[in-house]
């Protein structure tokens, strides 16, 4: 595998972020800010990155992830001991020793994540460790320290992405390129919505992990929703079901892919067979209003332009109130991250930012969306995820 090359600039930036904000340490533990922060993507959710405003930063870690967290551009490393018989894993512990020995001053106003109450899944299934209570109690207690909540600050830094993580993030669009590739060629009439969803995952495991020599860790999460189901596609949860497919029914595909802490977010949606007249003109209007965005956003136009231009071609044609959700949302170290891209946002689009654009129209029979990544530009933006854009399949 390709180890992660420093990225170049981050920790001066932070460091600069950091002066303006008064703090004078910044310590994050989850796992998607040490990502950020380090280059390193915690497998357990139990590693730290300090980063001191006066030196150097140092990344703490157990000792059974050293192998992954070589990875890592900070080179200050310190481990520690993981579960054993000899003792019941006390993490606080060890965690207290290491940044007891850091000799940091006392007294000191230290950033960390008070307010991020959402946090992205990692690589292990079924379990996320990340900051709260005990943490921060921690660190209050060793560094004599006022707490300053560093979520704001990480937010607004994280927005625009460095090379790196373009590059990263379009590896991922690479893999859920893949998967759908191959999962349009399985598409049948009686197969399950949950049947369809778990074979465009395992796709994206088999396929991610190790793909062009670069991936590590691969995940894929898929909701696949039929019928008049999907005119509840927008609302704030997704859920695949026994539902067989049948013929004549539209299919969306909500398809979440995460490559080595790095994601994307896309929709695509098709008609297993011939589609109606209105399907065809309500998809087509999806396809013009993402049109008329990537022709309109440059760096500084406001978050709520971008929304307010796909939200006018869908309402001349009358959908208007069948659009009910915002355009669309930042995507990277997680999900949904800044800047989002909603009729209220005051956000100013940047170069470097990454975000989904997906207009959706949602009738009380069914609903259609299509779900874009791009990439804001110096000029224009670039469309990380085109394909896939056709309505009718198995005619």
């Amino acid at each position: 595998m390709v180890g992660i090359s420093s990225d170049a600039g981050r920790i001066s930036s932070v460091k600069r972020a950091m002066e303006g904000y008064g703090i004078d340490v910044l310590v994050c533990r989850n796992p998607e800010n040490v990502l950020f922060l380090s280059g390193y993507w915690p497998l357990t959710g139990w590693s730290l990155v300090v980063v001191p405003l006066d030196g150097d930063p140092a990344l703490i870690i157990p000792r059974s992830e050293l192998d992954y967290a070589r990875e890592s551009w900070i080179k200050n490393m310190y481990t520690y001991e993981a579960e054993s018989l000899e003792h019941i894993w006390n993490p606080y512990r060890f965690i207290a020793g290491i940044l007891e020995g850091l000799d940091l001053p006392k007294g000191i106003r230290v950033g960390c994540e008070l307010s991020m109450e959402t946090v992205a899944t990692g690589s292990i299934a079924g379990e996320v460790s990340y900051a709260c209570t005990p943490t921060f109690d921690l660190l209050r207690d060793i560094f004599k320290a006022v707490l300053v909540d560093a979520t704001p600050l990480i937010s607004k830094l994280r927005m625009v992405k460095s090379n790196h993580e373009i590059e990263r993030i379009k590896i991922a669009s690479k893999i859920a390129s893949i998967a759908i590739e191959k999962l349009l060629g399985i598409v049948r009439d009686g197969l399950k919505e949950s049947e369809l969803a778990a074979l465009a995952e395992s796709i994206v495991y088999s396929e991610g992990v190790g793909f062009e020599g670069k991936v590590k860790r691969a995940r894929g999460f898929a909701f696949v929703m039929s019928g008049g189901s999907t005119s509840r596609a927008w609302y704030p949860f997704n859920i695949s079901s026994d539902r067989r497919i049948m013929r004549g029914d539209p299919i969306l595909l909500e398809f979440n892919v995460c490559a080595d802490g790095y994601w994307v977010d896309v929709t695509r949606t098709w008609i297993l067979g011939r589609p109606t007249k209105e399907q065809e003109d309500i998809f087509y209007i999806l396809m013009e209003a993402q049109e008329s965005v990537y022709k309109y956003e440059n760096p500084g136009v406001k978050a709520c332009d971008v929304d307010r231009v796909a939200r006018k071609v869908i309402g001349v044609r009358g959908y208007d109130r069948f659009f009910p959700h915002r355009l669309g949302h930042g995507v990277g170290l997680r999900l949904h991250e800044e800047p989002i891209i909603h009729p209220l946002s005051s956000i100013i689009i940047e170069k470097g930012m990454i975000h989904t654009v997906e207009p959706g129209i949602y009738t009380d029979r069914y609903g259609l969306r299509l779900e874009d990544v791009v990439l804001v530009l110096g000029k224009g933006v670039e469309n990380l995820f085109p394909g896939y854009k056709f309505l009718s399949l198995g005619e």
